[in-house]
């Protein structure tokens, strides 16, 4: 199922399946990727209940092994469309047999995308329903055209950054703790250039920063506010014409972790019949202007 939101010169479309944003629109630019399989056929999926990958495939929780899918099940399933109007639709997702064979919590989570003037918040919910604990990772990961050269495009952060991070081990799917390459320091800009991914994500683990405009030789892009999540991971395909800009609570392990779920770094915990909101807004940027 597909549902289109419109209000002026704003309109987006998102799917059921993932409750994928596949079209954002403001005037007439495009501001998301186009989902060309040739590079990476996703648009912007929901990473709940998991971030990256689990060392071995697999963890522990509440003393019990699991194996939970690269980036959690979310992305994978059909999401319930409810509460929806023309500038702003919410879809949920419960626990069924699929969820619970790789993570026994009972829940409810939801996303809800609600246009502005000049782009879409964007609001991630989750209810613990469960009687214990329930540790969680939740994040997104949007995708953004990046049309022409990429060494024309920069990333700026509001406060200057140092920023070293983590090597993406390709072999073992782990972030290396003391093996890391310093792409920022005491900057507000980043230069971008394909070579930067050719080993995987870029996770800014230590930001101080909760906002990023991605701008090109013509301060034309767009900015991403992320008040409520902890790191930031920037990715892309192989020399594709787009770069992901993704807020996270959590990430893929570390090589020094312990596997057990409730202690990865940046997991989100909540007690029985908690719930939290996790919100972020992406806005089109026309000219240069402060974050």
């Amino acid at each position: 199922m597909e549902i289109t939101l419109k209000s002026g010169e704003v309109s987006a479309k998102i799917i059921s399946k993932g409750a994928e944003l596949k079209s954002l629109k403001v005037g007439n630019r495009e501001l998301m990727w186009s989902a060309d399989p040739a590079f990476w056929g996703k648009t912007s999926p929901l990473l709940f209940p998991m971030i990256g990958t689990l060392r071995d495939g697999r963890t522990l929780i509440n003393g019990s092994e699991y194996r939970i899918t690269k980036h959690g099940f979310a992305r994978d399933l059909e999401l319930t469309p409810e509460d929806f109007s023309s500038t702003s639709a919410m879809f949920s997702l419960t626990q069924n047999d699929y969820t619970k064979a790789m993570f026994p919590f009972d829940f409810r989570f939801t996303v809800r995308y609600t246009l502005k003037a000049d782009g879409l918040t964007v609001t991630y919910r989750v209810h613990n329903n469960s009687n214990s604990d329930m540790p969680f990772c939740i994040g997104a990961h949007p995708a953004f055209a990046t049309p022409g050269d990429i060494t024309d495009y920069r990333l700026e952060f509001p406060n200057l950054e140092t920023a070293a991070v983590p090597n993406y081990n390709l072999s073992t799917g782990l972030h290396e703790e003391n093996n890391r390459r310093l792409l920022i320091d005491g900057d507000t800009v980043l230069p971008l250039s394909h070579d930067m991914f050719y080993q995987d994500v870029c996770y800014f683990d230590k930001l101080r920063s909760r906002s990023v405009q991605l701008l090109n030789k013509e301060n034309v892009g767009v900015r991403v506010d992320f008040p409520d999540f902890t790191s930031l991971g920037v990715w892309q395909a192989k020399d594709a014409p787009f770069l992901c800009i993704e807020p996270w609570c959590g990430s893929a392990d570390f090589d020094d972790c312990s596997g057990v779920f409730a202690e990865k770094r940046g997991i989100e915990i909540l007690p029985p019949d908690g719930e939290k909101a996790f919100t972020y807004t992406i806005t089109a940027i026309e000219h240069k202007a402060k974050v």
